[in-house]
């Protein structure tokens, strides 16, 4: 008699960051990927295999878009419209994202409560009771099969986020929680297939003493007893198999984020007589779904047509008037209009002597015109609150040489390139910045020079305040600073001012009640009319080689 065969289809999401509906609130125009059209997707999956499939997100969902800071900011007072969304298309389960903790603890346990399916996060302790503050698993019954969910989330949180948002929690090393998960849910559950749910990117990523940002390969190689991991925050795509110290091979799947893709595993499992599983075989696929539209779509739309018309409605409201355009591109190659504007607000904002601050997107820009609220995020990309904290000169001075050191390379000559760069990872034919973007920070405040002829340590030059009086390396100043950055971010207080985590906190003097795109908001309402302009208080040197290398490299980055 042939060995009876049952199928499973899990269908994964993750990092969709505020994209719910097919259209761009930023840009005025429609727009790829979205819940909508994973709606319209899994619709159609769900109806041609009843009773077999997963629905599973990878966190990072409620962060990123107008839709998301309407949701989380405007709608206190009813149910978490997300969570609606997530109910309606029938999501099974679900990982905390490290995006999802940031937007505080009032929106994150709202969200939880008013989801009809559990979110986990199986290595976030509450200190209190010393138990998961979040659900650490998930069993599922699928034609018989018992299949077992195990979320984890990055541990870099207390490095990112201001403790008042995860005081009283503890989040642990992946690996290690992992390894304590999977044992028991294997000898408590006795499960026929184990899935790790991982909002932690496969590899790379900031590795400290305290924490390892992207933890999925490292899982994957020494903690035996998953069958399938899913996992996202890295935002690149993915499918490979990475072999266990015991010899198997576990698929590791990302489809990538704002839901452009979705991926599909299917899991045929062979059954023996007694109804044991004896083998399964995994299939993987990637499928975009950015144009997808069927009468699933249609019904989504019409559902959640009011939210989506409130949204639009906050998006498009003017706040003022810009009299030039202002373009993110400009940034990288000394001081910017962009850039300007934001150090502005966050001098103002905070008092403080000298601000710090770094472009959040590629190639982002702002015409000359009418700014409405959906132009802010195109001007800051986070719901990031200001921070004012006690640094010295010197260590402001080895902060910003360690920023630099990410950013350019030391020139020998007029011909040799400034900036680091190298092919992207998710399009080599591209390319683009060989570190993280959002840690070059630049000052303002001071005035300095750069120097791309010498080496990292002995670039910066800090000529004065920016006022005229003398710059001190022993002088105290107050900085005010994004709280990703002041939490530890970047490593820029830490390789850089020199800062243990516990100096950095010692050196908090003050935190914004609002997040900074709120203060930019209340800024540009109350000026009405700007003109923004780069305040030139710091440029790259040699101006020469400066000017040569910009003009072949913004070329090789913005116009291939």
């Amino acid at each position: 008699m042939n060995a009876e065969r049952k199928h499973l289809k899990i269908i994964f999401t993750t990092d969709v960051h505020g994209n719910y509906f097919p259209y761009d609130f930023r840009h005025e125009h429609w727009g790829k990927g979205s819940l909508q059209r994973v709606h319209a997707f899994v619709a159609q999956l769900v109806q041609q295999n009843p009773g077999n499939t997963l629905l599973i997100d990878g966190g990072d969902m409620l962060q990123g878009e107008p839709t998301a800071y309407y949701f989380n900011n405007h709608c206190e007072h009813s149910r978490h419209k997300v969570a609606d969304i997530c109910n309606y298309i029938g999501y099974d389960v679900a990982v905390i994202g490290n995006h999802d903790i940031e937007m505080g603890r009032h929106i994150f346990d709202k969200y939880v409560k008013e989801c009809n399916f559990p979110i986990l996060g199986a290595n976030v302790t509450d200190l209190e009771t010393g138990e998961p503050y979040f659900q650490p698993y998930e069993v599922f019954y699928r034609q018989g099969l018992k299949i077992a969910v195990i979320g984890f989330i990055t541990p870099a949180i207390p490095h990112w986020i201001p403790k008042e948002i995860w005081n009283g929690l503890r989040f642990e090393d992946i690996r290690e929680s992992a390894e304590h998960w999977v044992k028991l849910v294997h000898e408590d559950e006795k499960p026929d297939f184990v899935i790790g749910l991982l909002h932690s990117g496969i590899d790379e990523g900031i590795v400290t003493p305290d924490y390892k940002e992207n933890a999925t390969r490292e899982t994957a190689e020494n903690v035996e007893g998953f069958d399938l991991i899913l996992y996202g925050h890295d935002h690149a795509s993915n499918m490979e198999e990475i072999t266990t110290r015991g010899g198997r091979n576990v698929p590791c799947v990302n489809p990538g984020c704002y839901a452009y893709s979705v991926a599909v595993v299917d899991v045929d499992f062979r059954i023996d007589k007694a109804g044991k599983v004896t083998s399964h075989e995994i299939q993987c696929t990637l499928n975009y779904i950015g144009t997808l539209h069927n009468q699933h779509a249609n019904s989504f739309r019409k559902h959640f047509s009011f939210p989506f018309h409130e949204v639009k409605r906050f998006a498009t409201e003017k706040i003022g008037t810009f009299l030039n355009r202002v373009d993110v591109t400009d940034a990288y190659f000394g001081s910017s209009a962009y850039i300007d504007l934001i150090q502005s607000l966050q001098l103002k904002v905070s008092e403080a002597d000298i601000s710090f601050s770094a472009p959040l997107f590629f190639n982002a820009s702002i015409e000359a015109g009418d700014i409405k609220v959906s132009n802010l995020f195109d001007l800051y990309r986070f719901e990031d609150h200001l921070y004012t904290l006690l640094l010295t000169g010197k260590e402001i001075r080895r902060y910003l040489e360690v920023s630099y050191g990410s950013w350019v390379q030391q020139m020998h000559s007029p011909t040799d390139p400034m900036l680091l760069i190298s092919p992207m990872k998710s399009n080599p034919e591209r390319m683009g910045f060989k570190n993280f973007i959002f840690n070059f920070d630049s000052a303002a405040g001071i005035r300095y020079e750069v120097d791309v002829t010498k080496p990292e340590g002995e670039r910066v030059n800090i000529l004065s305040m920016e006022d005229g009086r003398p710059f001190l390396m022993n002088e105290t100043y107050t900085v005010a600073m994004t709280a990703y950055r002041a939490n530890g971010g970047g490593e820029l207080l830490t390789k850089g001012a020199g800062l243990s985590k516990e100096e950095i906190d010692s050196r908090i003097m003050n935190v914004s009640e609002h997040d900074i795109r709120y203060y930019l908001m209340e800024y540009i309402k109350e000026l009405g009319t700007i003109n923004p302009q780069p305040k030139n208080h710091w440029r790259f040197v040699p101006e020469d080689w400066v000017a040569q290398a910009t003009e072949r490299e913004r070329k090789i980055l913005f116009n291939p």
